[in-house]
């Protein structure tokens, strides 16, 4: 049984993108210093269930500064980025009650803050890359271009992953990231972060905290990346975390009654491929996404995940760059969690399953 009924929300989401330049394309790629902006409306309401009487909204400000190290600086091989965001709305997925949530966009505070501000150095001819400051572990680990376009969080990164509270939107930690590339299509990263992004106490603004008690995550990912032209879909990864850390168990206690210390770990898999073009170039075509997470039963609610899906780019030949796009995400309750729910009387779900 996945749940006791079926909840239909609908969202209408409205995009603007806006680079602050007026420069060509092609004159933008040589300036030292690039600034974008995006800001992004969704409208929710209920077909069914909570959220049936209601109209929320969600808000996303994002702003960026690119900056080309050689040109700005002649830093060989740097380059930084400083990113804000700010958000609003009035939380549609607290009052639909989902575990995975159904806005990628919403926040359990809304605020401005600093999101990314790092420095990369590449060296050894492109070889090695070191990555250092507030990061987003999103931009580069469990992530599948053709799943972006979808709102859903899942599809951004795999749910396992994202309930350990890892440095991801809306809040991120002070990370080490060390990238190799073994040749053009096979890459090793590695990150160390903070294993709690921001400071829990003071949810608005941009705050680090270091603390030795809080530990660190370690997380690798080994991708495989393989394109014919630059609109192809063609990518195999697999990744691995693991807190330092130790965490309580969610059902099993020591002989004091306090919950049993464990480790908390998990793996993925992903894979994306384009099935079909509809012309030689490759700009339109089908593109398909598949996702496998597993992360430890001892400690978490969501012990694996699944996320699949297509992505039509250019269904209509006189509308090259629409995209028409269907997901489905799953994820699966661990058999500890739900013990603990059904013995305080709590309604317990085997899995939860949401389709865009």
């Amino acid at each position: 049984m996945l749940s006791k009924s079926c909840r239909i929300a609908v969202c209408v989401a409205s995009m603007l993108c806006f680079p602050l330049s007026q420069a060509a394309e092609e004159e933008e790629k040589k300036e030292a210093y690039t600034f974008e902006g995006m800001y992004r409306l969704d409208y929710w309401t209920g077909i069914t269930g909570p959220l049936k009487t209601q109209v929320n909204n969600v808000g996303l400000l994002d702003l960026r500064l690119n900056v080309d190290g050689e040109k700005a600086w002649n830093w060989k091989g740097g380059r930084m980025l400083l990113q804000a965001q700010g958000t609003h709305g009035n939380y549609p997925n607290q009052v639909q009650g989902t575990v995975q949530g159904i806005d990628n966009a919403e926040v359990e505070v809304n605020t401005t803050r600093i999101f990314q501000a790092w420095a990369e150095q590449s060296m050894l001819d492109d070889k090695l890359s070191l990555l250092f400051g507030l990061f987003d572990v999103n931009t580069e680990f469990d992530v599948t271009d053709s799943s972006g376009p979808l709102l859903h969080p899942t599809f951004g990164i795999s749910s396992e992953v994202s309930q350990t509270g890892l440095s991801i939107f809306p809040e991120t930690a002070l990370a080490l990231r060390a990238a190799w590339n073994f040749n053009e299509k096979i890459t090793l990263r590695t990150a160390l972060l903070d294993a709690v992004p921001g400071d829990p106490d003071r949810p608005r603004g941009t705050n680090i905290r270091l603390d030795l008690n809080e530990g660190t995550l370690l997380i690798s990912e080994l991708s495989y990346i393989n394109k014919a032209n630059e609109h192809d879909a063609n990518k195999v990864a697999i990744g691995a975390w693991r807190y330092s850390g130790l965490y309580d168990d969610t059902l099993y206690v020591d002989d004091n009654g306090a919950p049993i210390k464990r480790a908390n770990y998990g793996l993925y898999l992903l894979g994306e491929r384009t099935v079909w073009r509809a012309n030689k170039e490759g700009s339109r075509g089908i593109d398909a996404f598949l996702r496998l997470g597993w992360a430890s039963p001892n400690v978490n609610q969501i012990d694996s995940a699944l996320g699949t899906g297509l992505l039509w780019r250019g269904p209509f030949e006189s509308r090259p760059e629409d995209k028409l796009t269907f997901g489905i995400a799953a994820e699966h309750h661990a058999r500890k969690w739900r013990v603990a729910q059904a013995a305080q009387n709590l309604d317990v779900l085997l899995a939860e399953v949401a389709y865009e």
